[in-house]
């Protein structure tokens, strides 16, 4: 039998980080606002859009370690022979008291306040799009406004999302559903 508990914010990241590093399958179920700029073209007529869906993935794979695994994959060479270091990025994993990485991200560049899950993305099912008055809108009607997606061959699909826009994770047979 499954449990579920409602958490804050703050009591989703002290059970996400009582994972620590292990690997683990999640499902979740968010509800986010697509921005203007970042996942649609500001020509977009629609103002603000929310996007409710479900996603899978896991938490913990090291991403470097799967870079390399792709890149000797594809190039055809051992693994031993593969060199990855990632770039900057704008943020950074809460640590441990080992000193080892979590799934949750804060900003590294500033203290925005907000919480985020960093997860390997596997797939997003029960896409729906709604206008901020509710109106529904269709994946046809807004394909012309996303952004192409620049995907690089050797590196994994991972996101991040807020976690307050997280309404419900479920991982490790627990049912964690957000406090909104």
């Amino acid at each position: 039998m499954k449990t579920t508990v409602k958490l804050t914010v703050p009591e989703m990241v002290g059970f996400l980080k009582t994972i620590g590093t292990a690997c683990t399958f999640i499902a979740l179920d968010t509800s986010t606002v697509l921005k203007r700029g970042k996942n649609l073209k500001t020509s977009c007529p629609f103002g603000d859009v929310i996007k409710s869906c479900v996603r899978t993935g896991w938490l913990n794979i090291k991403y470097n370690e799967a870079v390399k695994r792709r890149i000797a994959a594809k190039l055809g060479v051992d693994l031993k022979e593969v060199e990855y270091t990632n770039g900057e990025v704008w943020h950074k994993h809460l640590m441990t008291e080992d000193g080892k990485m979590t799934p949750v991200l804060v900003n590294r560049t500033k203290d925005d306040g907000k919480f985020y899950l960093f997860y390997f993305h596997r797939k997003t099912k029960n896409a729906r799009y709604a206008m901020a008055n509710g109106e529904p809108l269709t994946y046809d009607q807004l394909k012309p406004y996303f952004y192409a997606s620049k995907r690089d061959e050797f590196k994994p699909p991972v996101r991040s999302v807020t976690l307050n826009n997280v309404r419900c994770l479920k991982a490790r047979g627990l049912i964690l559903k957000g406090a909104q």
